[in-house]
This record gives structure tokens, C-alpha cells and sequence, in this order.
């Protein structure tokens, strides 16, 4: 019996590597048959001589002449098996009109700015900003106060028009084959968290990822020059689904900070950090192979050794871009220790529990920063990660109440594989260097756990947020020596951006080099920087871009952001930025978020698509493209069109 068992599992093997397909919801595919007499879903053939589907400069809208009638959009649910969800955004539920649900409204004014909200919704993202604040919450009355509120609006069309609730590969296929055969605008969303817009679209065709989330542990896998333990992993899968498998399996994986990131989506294929990158890379640097729907609507295979450069491709050079990825196979490791220290120093007065931080005056916190920051390479070189804010708060000029700018800066140094021991040995001469500056820091004794499974636990969940960003990746040689020029010009611009800004600035710093991706990572399309990079510098300006701010003064506010990140940019030359924490309207940036990769990336974006199915802001080929009537405004709501050559 036991022989009949593992012949059986030999023979599921074998006959996954001949479909090709790591689950069975991959099975379940558009065949040619199924398409004889529906043209609307059929595969994509491009011709030599035109390869475009359609010759109109724009993807069509809602209301157009061609737009599908409601019978086309009925026969596609049934060909779908009622999988397809008409569009409406949650907030729509407090307006008054047809689509008005007390209750309903209710619910979303109380969980909107949670990323489990967002997530199991199936059209908005992480911001609405990003639409154009389509339809936002509409403000409430407070009892007792005479205040005039905004009087906001609904529009529909700011968000996808459908949504296809793909749970097959079939599903999939048919939405990429529909989209392009009818030339309407397709967008992708995992779990919606993203910081740019590129998982929405007004007027379009949504395909939601967010069910896939198979897994299977492999405690020994072999594929080309790898060989050790792997998974398979469904493209849906989210940090807290892969915490829970490393705990019952006892193995580590490269995952997000973020809770409820979707691992296998726009996180590892725009290359994906955390708190294991300086040990084993980022997340791109896992993937061993991948199973994808590609623009012409087929299923296909992708490693190191088929489908070579759309598996090099996906690998960093951006999500909603080559195709949809299904599953992928990616390395997992055994289980390590972690050490976590953590400690702070501020300006001004401390309040609550001061056991871990000091205050010190404003020339001495700068001082600090620079002792902190010149320790980074060592803290790295030892596979571990910085991750620190420097917060401030605005004076305050009042009478009785006069408050000059303060500083808070707050860190962790994680150390992968250390004892709290050997930790707080590591950290002592930092918290020894911090003393001589006269920032009184005793050494904190480090948080340990027995895994990183145990050190990262928590209840799922994250705020959202509806500010935009800048961010920097800034190189080795930034910080190797803290008596030279890049150095210090690295802490000036970094000074300016809080003080004279009065911004929060956040950075996580790590060193992914491609001895550390090993096989296959080191042979992919990482941006370049990430492999020289040391310090990932983050930016926000918040509150600055919701519905009461008019598109005037968002151009301003973003124009005065930039004007502080380019002083990042001109600190770090050649350097470039992470393209999943980035602004939107990041200058150049074919270089900053691919470097010499683009030139390459360009030509198998035009290969794999030649239609243009898939557009997602700054992604490669997005250049020719535009979202027309936004009033300026980088947003994604309004239509589609080709740049005029």
C-alpha cells in the first residue's frame, strides 16, 4: 500500500510538470473550442504587418457606440459562470439616489482605512486618490457645530466598469481575451495595495486576483542549478497566509512588511523587500518559476529554460505588465532565529514610558542621525536591516503656547540568525558612538524569537493612506565612509526634507546583491539599484490630496514635494528608486525604476504584447500612453488613450 502511495505521488508530479501547472484551479482552461463560435473571447493572433487588434488611438469607454451592450456583457457572466461583478464602489452607498443603503454606508465609514476592507472589495484600491477621488465618503453632520460641508460627488465611471472574480485559469483567459478583442481598458487587482494607481482604471475591465491562494510545501525540489526546499505558491497569497505556513512547516520565506501584501503580485515582481533581504534577497529573487496568461490569452510556462525572457522579464520588471501571473514554484529556507533592538532619541519633552528614549537638542539629534546611518553598512554586511522614521512636529505659535520644531526618530535593527546575545553585542558600539555625542542610550536588550515566523505573528491588517510619495534608493558608497562628500550630502538631503519640508521621512536599508539573489535571482530584471542600493528612502506628504483639495492645489503640493526628493536624486546621481514606493510622476522614470534593464524590457513588452492589453502607470511602455481628462493630475479615471506620435 505504501508502494501504491508513492507511485501515486510520483505520478501527480510528473503529471503536473507535463500540464505545466502547479494547482488544479490551473486546469481549468479557455480551450479553442470554446471559442469557435465567440469571437469576443478568441485567442490573439497578431499579424507581422499589424499587429494591434485595433486601429482607434483610445480604448473605448462606457457610453460609447461599441461599448458591449448589456446582452454581450450577460452572455460573457455565462461563459464566465456567473463570475463577473458589476462595478460599484462602496462609498456609493451613501449617496442619495437608487444605490443609497444606510447600513451599508455605515459599514464602509467604519472599516474604509483598513487594508482588510480594501482587499475583499473588488474595485477600489489602497487610495482614492488615485481615482480622482471618484466617490468619496461624504462628510458627517457633527452634532452642535454649524460647519458647511463639502458637497461631494459619485462618479461610477472613475472606477472598473466589471470585474471578473477569477478563481480559473479560464476566468483569466477569457478577461484578457475579451479586453482585447473589444478594446477596452484592463486593469488587475490583487489585494490593492498600491501606492500608484496601477490597480484601477475608470471605465475598465478588472480582473481580481485575490482568490488563488493555494500552497504546497516541497522539502526537496531540484530545477536547473537549484537545489533544496521550495514551494508552490498561488499568486494570492498574502503575508499573513505565508506566516501561517512557515510556522506549520517550520521554514522561512522572503515576505513583505506589510500584513496583508499580496507576495506573488506587483510585491515580487517589482522586486519586493523585507526584513530577509540582506540574507536572501528580495522577493523577485525567490522565484524558480512561474505560470502565466499572457496577452494573447494563453497559459504558458516560464523558467530558466522555457519562456526565457518573459520569466527574466516578470521577475523585477514590473506587475500588470507582461501577463497575469497564476502560481509560481519559489525557494523557502529553514527556519532562523531573529533578534530585533530597538530605540529612540527626540527633541522636546518625553511623555509616556522613556525606558528606550532620550532627549537631546536639535544639533545633537542631527548628530545622531549621522552616527546611526554610518553604521549601516556594517549592520547589513552582517545580512541584517535597518528600518527607521524620522518624524517631526510643526512649531506652534500661540498665545500661552510657544513650541519650537521637534524630531522624533524611531528604528529597529533586525538581525536574521543572531541570539539576543550576540545582538546586543553587535549593537553596542553604535549605542557606545551614540554616547560620545551625548545621546545617553543604554544598550536595549534585544526582542528574540525562535523564528521569523514567530518574530513577525500579528493579527492581519493596515491602514490606508491617500498621500503620495517619493523615494530614493540610494547606493553603498552613500554611506560606506561618513567623512565623505556623498555621505554627508546623503544627511543634508535627508535634514532638508524634514526640517526645512516638514515631511516624515522613513527608510528600510539592505543590501540584495546579486551574490546574495544566487540562482536564478542574479539573472532577472531587478532594477540595478536595488543591487548597488544600501538605504531605500521614503517620503510621504499626507492629507494633502484628498477630495477638498483641488487639482491646482494638488499640482502644488506634489511640485513642492518634488522640489525636496530632488535633492535626494542630486545627493545620489545614477541611483534610482523602488518602483512600488515611488511617485508616480517620478522624472526619468525608465531609469530610475529599471536602469539598463528598460531598453531590453521594451522589446519583450512589445513581443509578448503587441495589442497594448495590459497599461499600468509607469510600467514599461506606459510612456505611450495617457489617461486623458484629469484636469493635470497623474489619476487613473478618465480614458485611455496612445500618445499622438
Amino acid at each position: 500500500m505504501k508502494f501504491l502511495v508513492q507511485s501515486f505521488s510520483v505520478f501527480v508530479f510528473v503529471f503536473r510538470i507535463v500540464l505545466a501547472y502547479n494547482f488544479p484551479y490551473e486546469d481549468i482552461q479557455l480551450k479553442d473550442t470554446d471559442v469557435i463560435n465567440n469571437t469576443d473571447i478568441a485567442f490573439g493572433k497578431p499579424s507581422p504587418s499589424r499587429p494591434s487588434v485595433s486601429t482607434k488611438r483610445c480604448k473605448i469607454f462606457p457610453g460609447d457606440a461599441d461599448w458591449p451592450s448589456p446582452k454581450k456583457w450577460n452572455d460573457f457572466n455565462l461563459t464566465l459562470g456567473g463570475a463577473l461583478i458589476k462595478g460599484f464602489p462602496p462609498a456609493a452607498a451613501c449617496y442619495p439616489g437608487p444605490n443609497y443603503d444606510e447600513a451599508r454606508c455605515a459599514y464602509v465609514r467604519k472599516n474604509s482605512g483598513s487594508s482588510l476592507f480594501v482587499m475583499e472589495d473588488p474595485t477600489i484600491p489602497g487610495g482614492q486618490w488615485q481615482t480622482g477621488n471618484s466617490c468619496p465618503l461624504p462628510a458627517v453632520p457633527t452634532p452642535g457645530l454649524n460647519l458647511t460641508l463639502a458637497n461631494y460627488t459619485c462618479n461610477l465611471n472613475g472606477f472598473p466598469s466589471y470585474v471578473v472574480r477569477a478563481t480559473t485559469i479560464k476566468h483569466v483567459q477569457a478577461a484578457i481575451n475579451l479586453a482585447r478583442n473589444k478594446n477596452i481598458r484592463l486593469v488587475i487587482k490583487n489585494t490593492g495595495h498600491d501606492f500608484l494607481g496601477r490597480n484601477t482604471g475608470g471605465g475598465s475591465l478588472q480582473v481580481w486576483m485575490h482568490q488563488m491562494k493555494q500552497f504546497e510545501y516541497l522539502p526537496s525540489f531540484t530545477m536547473g542549478k537549484y537545489h533544496g526546499q521550495a514551494a508552490r505558491v498561488g499568486a494570492s497569497l498574502q503575508t499573513f497566509d505565508l506566516i501561517s505556513y512557515m510556522e506549520k512547516y517550520n521554514i522561512t520565506m522572503v515576505i513583505p512588511g506589510g500584513s496583508t501584501i499580496a507576495v506573488y503580485g506587483g510585491y515580487a515582481q517589482g522586486g519586493g523587500h523585507g526584513l530577509l533581504t540582506s540574507r536572501f534577497g528580495l522577493g523577485a529573487d525567490q522565484i524558480l518559476s512561474l505560470e502565466v496568461v499572457t496577452a494573447d490569452g494563453r497559459f504558458v510556462h516560464a523558467d530558466p529554460d522555457t519562456n526565457q525572457d518573459l520569466f527574466w522579464a516578470i521577475r523585477g520588471g514590473g506587475g500588470s505588465t507582461f501577463g497575469i501571473v497564476t502560481s509560481a514554484v519559489v525557494k523557502v529556507y529553514p527556519a532562523i532565529p531573529v533578534s530585533q533592538s530597538s530605540f529612540n532619541f527626540q527633541t522636546g519633552p518625553i511623555f509616556g514610558n522613556a525606558t528606550n528614549t532620550v532627549s537631546v537638542p536639535d544639533k545633537t539629534f542631527w548628530e545622531g542621525i549621522k552616527v546611526y546611518f554610518s553604521h549601516m553598512t556594517r549592520i547589513c554586511d552582517a545580512k541584517g536591516i535597518g528600518w527607521n522614521y524620522i518624524n517631526t512636529i510643526p512649531p506652534i505659535n500661540a498665545p500661552g503656547l510657544n513650541r519650537s520644531r521637534t524630531f522624533n526618530f524611531v528604528n529597529q535593527i533586525t538581525l536574521p540568525g543572531f541570539n539576543a546575545g550576540e545582538a546586543k553585542e553587535f549593537i553596542a558600539p553604535l549605542i557606545r558612538d551614540l554616547n560620545a555625542i551625548g545621546i545617553n542610550l543604554t544598550n536595549p536588550q534585544p526582542k528574540f524569537s525562535i523564528s521569523v515566523a514567530r518574530h513577525v505573528s500579528r493579527p492581519p491588517g493596515d491602514g490606508t493612506g491617500n498621500g503620495r510619495y517619493g523615494s530614493r534608493l540610494f547606493p553603498r558608497s552613500s554611506l560606506e565612509d561618513p567623512e565623505s562628500d556623498s555621505f554627508l550630502a546623503t544627511m543634508v538631503a535627508i535634514r532638508s526634507f524634514v526640517e526645512e519640508g516638514g515631511y516624515a521621512f522613513h527608510s528600510v536599508d539592505f543590501t540584495p546583491t546579486k551574490e546574495i539573489a544566487g540562482y536564478p535571482g542574479s539573472n532577472s530584471a531587478v532594477n540595478p539599484a536595488f543591487r548597488e542600493g544600501i538605504l531605500h528612502a521614503t517620503g510621504f506628504d499626507t492629507g494633502s490630496y484628498g477630495p477638498d483639495a483641488s487639482p491646482a492645489q494638488q499640482i502644488a503640493n506634489h511640485k513642492r514635494l518634488n522640489e525636496y526628493i530632488e535633492k535626494w536624486r542630486e545627493a545620489s546621481p545614477g541611483a534610482g528608486a523602488y518602483m512600488n514606493e515611488a511617485d508616480t510622476e517620478e522624472p526619468d522614470f525608465q531609469q530610475s525604476f529599471y536602469g539598463y534593464n528598460y531598453d531590453r524590457l521594451l522589446r519583450i513588452k512589445r513581443k509578448v504584447d503587441p495589442w497594448g492589453v495590459f497599461y499600468a502607470v509607469t510600467a514599461v511602455g506606459s510612456d505611450e500612453w495617457i489617461v486623458e481628462g484629469t484636469q493635470g493630475l497623474p489619476t487613473q479615471q478618465g480614458r485611455l488613450c496612445r500618445v499622438d506620435e
